[in-house]
């Protein structure tokens, strides 16, 4: 793995900066702009689009006990854009449908009765998102959330987190990944064309995102099938023998 300090000191000389001898401590305005401005800029927008796996998604079981409100982890970002993002995991394991309007829940919890759907809203804003869930589930009606982590980087001791602190940090990315999208911010804020260092970050972004997404892929038809396995009809509980 490539450290921070490495990838800042190359993206410095791409941009005809001279790098600083500590990025952490460093000061002037050029240094601030890469390591408190773009270099975050690029991790966040590369998270929000992309669901990409561990180390950058996770997943985390509720605490059921009968509430409607629960806590989301400290590192969540955003909920993961799949059908089956929210589910239950025991029983049925239904998929729980999301609701984005105040006046829908409202409704909802009004007529009292769900049927054998659940809904869950996310509400909120960054370090202390909240989901609600209705019906409210028991302790025995389990439910796993997948979810895309603020984690990018690690120590060198190899614990995960999302801030640069020590000169030993290492990138959670693929360092060519992190250069061209900071330098093609560099770019366009400083008012030099950036198609090409833009150009190439989406070409970056998309290899990635294919590379890492092969777990998903699970093929049952042959090399031409797009068949996966929320795609095979199973009936919603299929009793032990």
């Amino acid at each position: 793995m490539t450290t921070i300090v490495d990838a800042l000191n190359r993206i410095a000389r791409q941009v005809s900066v001279e790098a600083p001898t500590n990025w952490i401590t460093a000061a002037a305005t050029e240094h601030v702009e890469i390591r408190d401005d773009f270099l975050p800029e690029v991790v966040d927008e590369i998270l929000q689009r992309k669901d990409l796996p561990a180390p950058f998604s996770a997943q985390y079981v509720l605490p059921t006990d009968g509430s409607e409100t629960y806590a989301m982890p400290a590192d969540f970002l955003r909920m993961q854009r799949a059908p089956m993002s929210v589910y239950e995991s025991l029983g049925t394991r239904r998929a729980l449908v999301p609701v984005s309007d105040d006046g829908v829940w409202t409704h909802l919890k009004s007529v009292g009765s769900t049927g054998i759907t659940r809904y869950y809203r996310l509400r909120g804003y960054p370090a202390n998102w909240q989901m609600d869930v209705y019906r409210e589930p028991t302790a025995a009606q389990t439910i796993t959330v997948s979810y895309v982590t603020t984690r990018w980087m690690a120590t060198s001791g190899g614990a995960l987190g999302s801030a640069f602190t020590n000169l030993g940090d290492v990138l959670l990315f693929p360092r060519r990944l992190i250069e061209t999208g900071v330098v093609a911010r560099w770019r366009m804020r400083k008012g030099i064309p950036a198609e090409g260092s833009a150009m190439e970050f989406e070409s970056e972004l998309n290899r990635f995102s294919q590379d890492s997404r092969t777990r998903r892929v699970i093929n049952f038809g042959g090399p031409d099938s797009d068949m996966q396995i929320p795609d095979i009809p199973v009936p919603d509980f299929i009793p032990s023998a």
